[in-house]
């Protein structure tokens, strides 16, 4: 008899083990459920503050083109009369108007970062380009006088205004798209400190010399445009700028 009742309890004392293993395999697997999700949701939140917290504020100005200063006031307005300036102030978006070839066109981008936030900036300059025939300075018919793919508006970048050339591509739609990133005259990518005022892209374009007729009084004009992206948060301008490619997307 004694001996049964020891068997029954080593049965029972078995069963009790294998219950609390199965219980205890139960419980960690839902902690470790728990804890991942926390984990990912907490991940997700913190990325998505690296866009909320703070404000990048930048002015892409203009003054020889269109009047505006960089507090987005403006020193001419673009829809004053023309005679109202005299040859050494008159706006290029008055010149723009009456093109013809050679003719430079006053066009300065300039940009101020007007946040409280350093930031990475990128600017882009699209450049229209057509098949056309064009002439040197002297008159002389270039590329013996057959049309070639010409960009229709060239400048001469400023060296003092800290960008540098990243990339060149071209688009279907008949434009070569410029970007430049601001380095401060350096090699790399730098943030624009807050507050800072950086200068013209460049001064001014010219319009190319194109053999009369060719051209459409449609055509549009070179284009500056830019984008920027808080450097807080980042670890490189690399990391800043794929955030906010995922962040267009959206």
């Amino acid at each position: 008899m004694e001996a049964e009742k020891r068997r029954m309890k080593e049965v029972l004392k078995k069963k009790w083990k294998n219950k609390i293993k199965v219980l205890t395999a139960v419980c960690l697997i839902a902690l470790l459920s728990l804890g991942g999700t926390l984990a990912y949701l907490t991940d997700y939140e913190a990325a998505e503050n690296k866009f909320t917290v703070g404000r990048v504020d930048f002015n892409l100005y203009e003054s020889k083109w269109d009047g505006e200063l960089p507090d987005g006031s403006y020193a001419t307005p673009p829809n004053a009369s023309p005679s109202d300036a005299s040859p050494s102030n008159s706006l290029g978006i008055w010149e723009a108007e009456n093109m013809y070839a050679g003719k430079v066109i006053p066009k300065d981008p300039a940009i101020k970062n007007n946040s409280k936030n350093d930031a990475y900036l990128r600017m882009t300059v699209k450049v229209p380009v057509a098949e056309i025939i064009t002439a040197a300075e002297d008159g002389t018919l270039q590329n013996d006088g057959e049309p070639e793919e010409t960009e229709l508006f060239t400048y001469d970048l400023k060296e003092d205004s800290g960008m540098k050339l990243l990339a060149v591509r071209s688009e279907e739609d008949g434009y070569r798209i410029y970007e430049y990133g601001y380095t401060g005259g350096g090699a790399d990518e730098i943030p624009v400190p807050a507050g800072q005022d950086i200068p013209p892209l460049f001064d001014s374009v010219t319009f190319a010399n194109v053999i009369g007729g060719q051209i459409d009084e449609d055509t549009e004009f070179i284009h500056v445009d830019f984008k920027a992206i808080q450097s807080g948060g980042f670890d490189s301008p690399e990391e800043a700028w794929m955030a906010y490619e995922n962040q267009s997307v959206r």
